[in-house]
Formats: structure tokens, sequence, C-alpha cells
């Protein structure tokens, strides 16, 4: 086990770091609903997971925004948040 002694976590990297690990020593005990969810938190806000739209001003088309797509997910600690406000 790892001793956390400084510095700020997210639930995010928490899985990111642990996720593969508790997955292959309790298999059998996770449903698909939580590996799914525990996916789309670990893909969300990520372009290469979950996508994003792109969007171009038609006035001005080489200045281009990529907007990552988001999880919205009840479990993710960001998508929940805005859930709720």
């Amino acid at each position: 086990m790892e001793t956390i002694t400084k510095g700020h976590f997210t639930l995010k990297q928490i899985f990111t770091d642990n996720w593969g690990r508790f997955a292959s020593n309790n298999h059998s005990k996770i449903t698909f609903s939580a590996a799914y969810n525990v996916w789309k938190v670990m893909n969300c806000r990520e372009p290469g997971g979950l996508g994003y739209a792109t969007y171009a001003c038609p006035d001005h088309p080489d200045q281009v925004t990529h907007v990552p797509r988001t999880c919205k997910s009840r479990f993710c600690s960001v998508c929940a948040k805005i859930q709720v406000d």
C-alpha cells in the first residue's frame, strides 16, 4: 500500500493509477455497470477517450476550438458537481 504524503489527487488520477490492479484482483466481483462508469470517469474530458466537438467561426475558419466531451456520470466528481449546481 502506498502512503500519500502531500499533493492534490483527483478521483480520476486515483483510478488511473490503481484500477488495473484492482480490476485484475477482483474481476469476478465487478459488474459491467461499475466497470463502464469507471471507464467513463477515467476518460472524462479526454479527447482520445470520449472524443471532442470541434467548433469554428464561419468568418474565421482558421480559428478552431476543440471541446472535449464529458462523461456526465453521477460517479464523476466533476460531472456530478455540474449536475448538482
